[in-house]
């Protein structure tokens, strides 16, 4: 149970900072790409979470990491 809160978490964090993100790159002018298959990103998101935050940790130091954060 813990786990899948931890993951709930996350996907929340992640949402909110791919949110930002967009948002900038549409500030700026940029191409936004869709969001297409939303339902697959939330689940795998749950349940690998702390992949992509060894991920994300090891590549930019930071746990959301987006390409606004580069």
């Amino acid at each position: 149970m813990l786990y899948v809160c931890g993951g709930v978490i996350f996907h929340a964090g992640w949402e909110k900072a791919q949110r930002e993100c967009r948002d900038l790159k549409r500030a700026r002018g940029e191409f936004v790409e869709p969001e297409v298959f939303p339902l697959l990103g939330v689940f795998f998101d749950i349940t690998l979470w702390p992949v992509y935050v060894l991920a994300n940790l090891r590549q930019d130091g930071v746990v959301f990491a987006t390409p606004c954060a580069r």
